[in-house]
This record gives structure tokens, C-alpha cells and sequence, in this order.
């Protein structure tokens, strides 16, 4: 039972790893771009503007949905990850299509080139892809907002516990009494267990701190973001970051709680040793 606890609990730790690296790898390629903590993209143009309750000046709201639309109809989207951003075409739902990248002045070089002069008679309008500067507001969340630091702290952890996992004794042959050769397994040390668990609390401590923190800051600011742009703009919360980052803290608890459980099983069966 305790050879059948330790191999599987070194198969949930390298799970958890392999899912903080993919969550911190978010948006760091196209082929990575959907796994990313916030989007932010153009709402379609609307054809009347709604005033929301207790909005006293409209002013603003209608310079904001005005601006919005100078992209002519603008359909871009922003992801950003922990370590990159991608920006494309909310039509285009292919990731070939996005482009990715840890600079966000690089995606602002990229989107700039795709400003267009438009002449009306004698006025011209400047329409860009990005007129309320989108890819600033998603990387100023990244550089502000998200920490990831908790989250490599807890790699660290987890790859400690998996050290001391794989220090358990194996499987080796012994001659019993009667002169037989049985496979015999050692117990594992006691401080090795005790030492695994206490790395397992830390890393379910700061797991859990650091998807909180992600959470909350991700739908707070997609909301945000929906709120100051009065519905120009609309935020959302990345499906495939969060689930990653719960499923990573669920491996952690699993894992000390078998932990515990093999402690525990024992302590109960050196104390039926120690009264027989």
C-alpha cells in the first residue's frame, strides 16, 4: 500500500508542475494563446447608446463609444498571460491568426502598421485597430496586477517534496528465517514523510494564495475595464488559466493527503508491531 501511495503521489507532482509551467507559459506563443488570465476586445457598434442608472453626464460615454469606433468597427482582442500578450481578430477565431509576444511595444509596432488614413471630402479620419489602446491597459495589467511569483515558489516546493519522494527505499531482496529469498520494502523515514507534508502546506498555502489573488484580479479588472469604457469595451476572465491553476492546487491537496494517510498508516502499523 505505502510502494502503491508513494508512486502515485509522485505522479500528481509532476502533474502540478507540468500545469503552473503551462499556466506561466500562457500567451508566450500562438500556440499558447489560450491560456491566458484576462481579455480584453471591441464591442460591435451598437446602434443606440443605452444610458446606464445613475449616469448623470453622457458626455464622456458617448466620446468613449465614439473613440472606440475610429477603428472602423474594430474587432481586436487582447489576451494577456503571466509572461506575454497576443492580440487578433475576435472573427478570426484560429490561434494562427494571433500574434504573441513578452513586449507589448513590439504588438504596438505590429498594430501601428495597420493605421489607415480614410478622406471624407475634404476631413480625413486616422482609423487603428486599437484606438483605446488596449494592448497599453493589458500589458499595465501584467506589469501592475499579476504576480507570479507565489507560483514559482510553488514549483519549488512540490519539485522538493518529488526529491524526498524519490528517496524512499525500494523493493530488494532478503533471506528470511527459513532461508527464503521475499522482496522486502523498508518503511520510509519518519523526518523524510514529516519534511514532504510540511513542503505540501506551503505549496498548498501559496497555491491557493496565488490563484485567489489571480482570480480575483482578473474578473476585477475585465469588469473594470467594462465599466470605465461604458460597455465599449468588454472584459473576460481566461477559462483554461483558472482551471489550470485549481486543478494545480486540487494535485497539491491530493498528494498530502496521501501523504498523511501513508503516516499515518504507519504509525498504526509500528504501534500493532510494537504491542505484539
Amino acid at each position: 500500500m505505502t510502494f502503491v501511495i508513494v508512486s502515485a503521489n509522485q505522479d500528481w507532482a509532476t502533474q502540478e508542475m507540468v500545469a503552473d509551467a503551462v499556466l506561466l507559459a500562457g500567451c508566450t506563443s500562438n500556440g499558447m494563446s489560450g491560456i491566458y488570465l484576462l481579455s480584453l476586445r471591441y464591442n460591435a457598434p451598437a446602434d443606440s447608446f443605452t444610458t446606464a442608472p445613475g449616469q448623470v453626464n453622457t458626455l464622456i460615454a458617448h466620446s468613449i463609444h465614439n473613440v472606440s469606433q475610429t477603428g472602423n468597427g474594430t474587432t481586436l482582442e487582447v489576451r494577456a498571460g503571466y509572461m506575454g500578450l497576443c492580440v487578433g481578430q475576435v472573427e478570426q477565431a484560429l490561434d494562427e491568426v494571433r500574434v504573441c509576444s513578452s513586449s507589448a511595444k513590439t504588438l504596438a509596432k505590429f498594430i501601428s502598421a495597420e493605421t489607415k488614413t480614410v478622406t471624407h471630402g475634404i476631413s480625413s479620419i486616422e482609423t487603428t485597430p486599437d484606438p483605446l489602446n488596449l494592448i497599453m491597459v493589458a500589458e499595465e495589467f501584467r506589469q501592475k496586477i499579476v504576480f507570479d511569483g507565489f507560483i514559482y515558489l510553488t514549483i519549488v516546493v512540490c519539485l522538493v517534496a518529488f526529491v524526498l519522494l524519490s528517496t524512499f527505499p525500494a523493493w530488494h531482496e532478503e533471506r528470511d528465517e527459513d532461508g527464503s529469498v521475499v522482496e522486502v520494502k523498508p518503511f520510509p523515514s519518519r523526518p523524510v514523510t514529516q519534511a514532504i507534508a510540511i513542503a505540501l502546506v506551503v505549496g498548498f498555502g501559496l497555491g491557493l494564495v496565488s490563484i485567489l489573488w489571480q482570480h480575483i484580479n482578473s474578473s476585477s479588472t475585465a469588469s473594470m475595464a467594462e465599466t470605465l469604457t461604458y460597455g465599449a469595451v468588454s472584459g473576460h476572465v481566461g477559462a483554461g488559466a483558472m482551471a489550470l491553476g485549481w486543478v494545480a492546487i486540487g494535485i497539491i491537496g491530493v498528494v498530502g493527503l496521501g501523504i498523511v494517510a501513508m503516516i499515518m498508516s504507519i504509525s498504526l502499523i509500528r504501534l500493532s508491531t510494537d504491542d505484539d
